[in-house]
């Protein structure tokens, strides 16, 4: 069986100042204005460019195990881009555990009847290039993936639309697994107030007793 426990799904919303809370954000956009990047091609530069957003300190072992997905709400200014999120768990010294990624092409958003809370599904049977300059929820699928969160680690959540060239957890992948990159320079804004409730939802496990 998979999940191997009964899990929960609860959302972790995007909130300003780069941070992931179980309260979503009561403020409209006009006063929680949305987080944003630019992406230049490869071809200009080697720069992938990375929003983070991140909990506070877990107090007690938290643990999760399932599928999950984000619930992204974007504008962005080009046909089409990818959504690529990294899914970290960060110790007190700073170390981090690379615990699921998710990949969505924008143009690749429909969903179909097999989704569910937390497990998304999309068919991939036609590109519906995106209308620059419109809001629209992206919902991201996330690997199935198990990770005991300790006392004092936090969890943080990285969007971009390319992946890094190099880091800890890259340098493992062999040559040619890294994703098309988008080919044209896309701004990107993400919106998480009160209208648009960007989030995480994810497999909570109980606690133990």
């Amino acid at each position: 069986a998979w999940p191997p426990k009964e899990v929960e799904y609860k959302s972790l919303y995007l909130r300003p100042r780069h941070k992931l809370s179980a309260e979503p954000e009561p403020m409209g956009s006009e006063h929680a204005a949305p987080d944003g990047f630019y992406q230049a091609p490869l071809t200009v530069t080697d720069k992938v460019e990375i929003l983070s957003w991140s909990t506070p300190a877990f107090e007690e072992v938290t643990e999760m195990i399932g599928t999950g997905a984000a619930h992204i709400f974007a504008e962005i200014v080009q046909p089409d881009t990818n959504f690529i999120l990294r899914l970290w768990d960060y110790a007190p010294d700073g170390k981090r555990q690379l615990i699921t990624t998710g990949y969505l092409k924008a143009s690749h958003r429909e969903l179909d009847e097999r989704t569910t809370e937390g497990n998304p599904y999309h068919p991939h049977t036609r590109a519906v290039p995106v209308e620059p300059g419109l809001i629209e929820e992206y919902v991201v699928r996330l690997y199935p993936f198990a990770n005991t969160l300790k006392p004092g680690h936090k969890l943080t959540v990285e969007l971009s639309n390319g992946e890094p060239l190099a880091d800890e957890h890259n340098a493992l992948l062999p040559p040619g697994a890294f994703h098309l990159p988008v080919g044209r320079p896309v701004t990107h804004k993400i919106y998480r107030d009160a209208a648009h409730r960007s989030r995480l939802v994810l497999p909570f496990t109980a606690r133990p007793a």
